[in-house]
């Protein structure tokens, strides 16, 4: 995880990246929070990459006023260590989707930044979420209700029919959170039942941004992708060709993904194959909610 870090905040304004790395400095270490679990590093990743995103006047969007940085470190370490709460020895929140909400309800309550707290709470939970292998659909406006219902203490009653199911017991926000972003994802699905020849996974393959050309009976697979702040990147492969209607083995399908880097991006090969939006596009399609999620 340390060398993604590395990878993207190398791209940050200067001013940005010197910010980041006073702020990482300030808060101390806890080594319970491993991945998957969210820790202070990758928080701080999240919010200078949305500040430098926001703010650049190079990007081509519209820019906004936002106080970047850290207001309180000690806010910060509690909201994550929610994620490791215990009581006599006994994990508190061991599901996922638990562990994904808390931290996330904690991150939007506790404003541990000066601005930006709840864009940086949903890109958080975004990632996380990645991290368990779930992967959100494409219902961008819900998520933003849900921030705005956190942010707000009205998830008893924007959510009351949810939220009336867990009101007896312990923590009913953060299971009627729970309960919602299990409406709001799906789970990864690796396995493969695909019916496919070369010319049909060729034009799945297009519809990712790659682009493919036939060379001395070999395929030549080439994918450009961007995501949000960070340069375009292309991984490249090569396959054997045997015709565009022989079928398409497993392991070739398999190892293909993976080479271009889409496997990760779909909750399932089927999606991929059927053209469904990848991780990256969703998330980018995710700035307009994030931007009206501006801190007041």
């Amino acid at each position: 995880m340390g060398e993604k870090r590395d990878e993207e905040l190398k791209y940050l304004r200067k001013e940005l990246l010197d910010a980041y790395n006073n702020d990482l400095k300030k808060c101390r270490d806890i080594p319970e929070l491993r991945s998957p679990l969210i820790g202070i590093a990758d928080v701080l990743q999240a919010h200078y990459i949305l500040a430098d995103y926001f703010t650049d006047v190079s990007a081509g969007v519209e820019i906004e006023s936002m106080l970047a940085g850290l207001r309180n470190e000690d806010l910060l370490a509690s909201a994550l260590c929610r994620q490791t709460v215990s009581y006599e020895g006994k994990q508190k929140y061991t599901d996922p989707i638990d562990i994904c909400s808390t931290l996330f309800y904690g991150l939007v309550k506790d404003h541990a930044f000066h601005d930006g707290n709840k864009r940086t709470a949903l890109l958080v939970l975004l990632s996380q979420l990645n991290n368990y292998g779930i992967y959100p659909k494409n219902t961008f406006k819900e998520f933003e209700n849900l921030v705005l219902a956190i942010a707000s203490n009205s998830l008893s009653t924007k959510y009351n029919n949810s939220w009336k199911k867990f009101k007896k017991q312990e923590d009913p926000d953060i299971k009627c959170i729970s309960y919602m972003l299990r409406k709001l994802t799906e789970r990864k699905d690796r396995s493969f039942h695909l019916n496919i020849n070369m010319k049909e996974f060729c034009n799945a393959l297009e519809k990712h941004d790659v682009r493919y050309t036939i060379d001395n009976m070999k395929v030549k697979l080439v994918r450009t992708i961007t995501f949000v702040k960070i340069p375009i990147k292309k991984y490249s492969y090569t396959i054997k060709f045997y015709g565009w209607t022989r079928p398409v083995e497993a392991k070739m399908a398999r190892d293909t993904f993976n080479a271009l880097h889409l496997t990760e991006e779909f909750s399932s090969f089927k999606k991929l194959v059927q053209g469904e939006k990848s991780l990256y596009a969703i998330i980018n399609q995710f700035e307009i909610p994030l931007r009206r999620l501006k801190d007041e």
